[in-house]
């Protein structure tokens, strides 16, 4: 792509502004629904076990099969963005996984039947990301990408807060709304993305030609030679250990919280909601942290949630308001991940831009689907309290990888420095 199309408006150039942000909410509805999918477990899960019967070492290993199932997804999602385009690609994925989650309610006692649709969900899941976060940079001068890019990321938390209280008005009596509150709006979604997203099948078409132009073929193995390999190898398994800490915690600490501690659904659904608002706070307050000072400054909300974990599992129910506390703090600490889609892609040259963040970040879900199943199978062995203090040993060793790569934002003040000496 060249300098004047870097900088320019890429789809809808002839559109209104007004026009451009209604396109962007339009797929902001989808993402939003798209990041609630990935909370259905988690807040499922005393439910599965207390009335489906599912053991923890089950419950883990659903959560593996989405995983393992978005890897597929982001290669498919590549295909088809390249072949139709990448409104097509949102659209038939946001069908895609709404359609495999309300399946769910057809066969809800069955393991074999949760498992092959949360891996098929996971398949359409796995491209949205992509997909979505083209669209937007797409619709936008440059001057404006990272902070609608970053805002959507603040969906995470946002669709935190949702799952929280759709759980705690709907899980006692009527589950399935979980499910259908993954679907509907995201069926909307796709219904405004189809009429307000303008077309891309004329970047494909030019795409297409410039590739036939071109000799050079970018691709993985030319992006992970020499000192990137070590760079790449440590960025996939710090986003491992990310998930591994974040996804082993979360998914499981509602069935702890209930059944290890005794809270009701309205109060660990409350604190859920407590923690995504911290995890939107933080977002925004590493965003700030990361672009001022440097990208591994974030390190430090890493370093927080490897310590908090021990702290929050070492009280009872008599504490409960500093448990809301904690929750809150952990949720602000979470939120460290913000500036890894930047990051990543500076970790590499310019040239592997379009590749370089998603091998990072979704690789690491690998790392992850053997992580979470293996703390499902120690809950079952040595008990959930046990259990859920190995993702603080997951955010350490992050913490060890995060150190061993290197600072990508250049410090303002040498900036000036070298200006000096060039005068």
């Amino acid at each position: 792509m060249n300098g004047k199309l870097d900088n320019d408006i890429e789809l809808g150039a002839d559109l209104s502004t007004t026009r451009r942000i209604a396109a962007y909410l339009a797929i902001l509805l989808v993402y939003l629904f798209y990041c609630y999918n990935f909370y259905i477990l988690s807040v499922l899960g005393p439910f599965m076990r207390n009335q489906l019967h599912f053991t923890n070492s089950n419950f883990g290993l659903l959560f593996s099969l989405m995983s393992f199932g978005t890897l597929f997804g982001t290669i498919i999602a590549g295909k088809v963005s390249i072949r139709w385009g990448r409104k097509t690609a949102l659209e038939l994925l946001g069908i895609g996984f709404s359609l495999f989650t309300l399946a769910h309610i057809a066969m809800p006692e069955s393991f074999i039947a949760w498992a092959v649709l949360r891996f098929c969900s996971g398949i359409a899941l796995g491209g949205i990301f992509g997909t979505a976060i083209s669209l937007i940079v797409g619709l936008f001068p440059q001057r404006y990408r990272g902070r609608l890019t970053s805002f959507a990321s603040c969906l995470f938390a946002v669709s935190g807060v949702i799952a929280g209280k759709v759980t705690e008005i709907y899980l006692d009596t009527q589950w399935t709304m979980i499910l259908w509150w993954a679907v509907i709006p995201t069926l909307v979604g796709i219904i405004l993305v189809h009429f307000l997203v303008p077309s891309d099948r004329h970047i494909v078409a030019e795409n297409k030609k410039q590739a036939q132009r071109n000799a050079e073929k970018l691709g993985y193995a030319g992006m992970l030679q020499g000192k990137y390999l070590w760079i790449g190898l440590l960025a996939v398994f710090l986003s491992g250990m990310n998930f591994s800490g974040y996804s082993g915690f979360s998914q499981f600490v509602p069935i702890y919280l209930q059944d290890g501690l005794g809270m009701s659904t309205q109060e660990w659904a409350r604190m859920i909601q407590i923690q995504n608002i911290g995890h939107f706070i933080g977002f925004n307050f590493w965003g700030f942290i990361g672009d001022r000072f440097g990208r591994k400054k974030n390190l430090i909300g890493m370093i927080i949630c490897a310590a908090i974990i021990p702290v929050y599992m070492g009280l009872s129910i008599n504490f409960l308001y500093l448990l809301f506390a904690i929750s809150f703090l952990y949720g602000i600490g979470l939120g460290y991940s913000g500036v890894w889609g930047a990051y990543y892609t500076e970790l590499f040259p310019a040239k592997y831009r379009s590749l370089s963040s998603g091998f990072c970040f979704n690789m690491g879900r690998i790392i992850s689907m053997i992580t979470v199943y293996g703390i499902g199978l120690a809950a079952d062995a040595l008990g959930m309290k046990t259990g859920l203090l190995i993702p603080s040993i997951f955010f350490a060793l992050g913490c060890v990888a995060w150190m061993l790569l290197p600072e990508t934002l250049t410090n303002p003040n040498k900036i000036k420095s070298l200006k000096k000496q060039t005068v």
